[in-house]
């Protein structure tokens, strides 16, 4: 019996010798990812200086403070998105302190139109397209990812009804996505 004994302690042993060299671990790992949409830049500006009979003939194309004629937006979305456009208000905001009676210069006088597009959405205002306060498809299903650029040409003409000052008319771009 005591043979038996000392055969089963040392299988045993020889057992424990043989044992497994490694272990493993799980770590779970989890992700919140939100939807997220962003338009650049936030703010910019344009303008025009009427100071001719050919600029009230014609209208004037808005350009910013270093000249340049577009204003350029960058759209980055996690999702396929689209982006419209709008007057904020019906009628120009004025300023002339020697003629304070406000005009009431309708946002229709300005127009817009999408003259660089590389979304890879559809540019729904390639020629110059009248303002209004309802929102109006701009980009049309434009693909998800970082820096989608966009560019937009604005042109003012009020013709000759309007009298000197300063007009002033915010314009919305909104991105949404899909």
């Amino acid at each position: 019996m005591k043979a038996l004994f000392l055969s089963a302690a040392i299988a045993l042993a020889s057992m424990s010798c043989f044992a497994q060299a490694s272990d493993h671990s799980t770590v779970h790992v989890g992700l919140v990812l939100t939807n997220i949409i962003q338009i650049n830049p936030p703010v910019d500006g344009m303008g025009a200086i009427f100071n001719s009979a050919s600029d009230y003939t014609n209208g004037e194309d808005l350009v910013d403070i270093w000249g340049n004629p577009t204003s350029d937006f960058s759209v980055y979305s996690n999702r396929n998105f689209n982006v419209t456009i709008k007057a904020a208000s019906a009628t120009f905001s004025y300023f002339n302190p020697l003629s304070p009676t406000n005009p009431n210069m309708p946002c229709s006088i300005l127009k817009y139109r999408c003259s660089a597009n590389s979304t890879g959405g559809t540019n729904n205002a390639p020629s110059f397209t009248a303002l209004s306060t309802s929102n109006a498809p701009l980009i049309s299903g434009g693909t998800a990812g970082a820096n989608k650029q966009f560019s937009v040409r604005f042109k003012a003409d009020p013709g000759w009804s309007y009298g000197g000052g300063l007009y002033g008319l915010d314009v919305v771009l909104t991105a949404t996505q899909l």
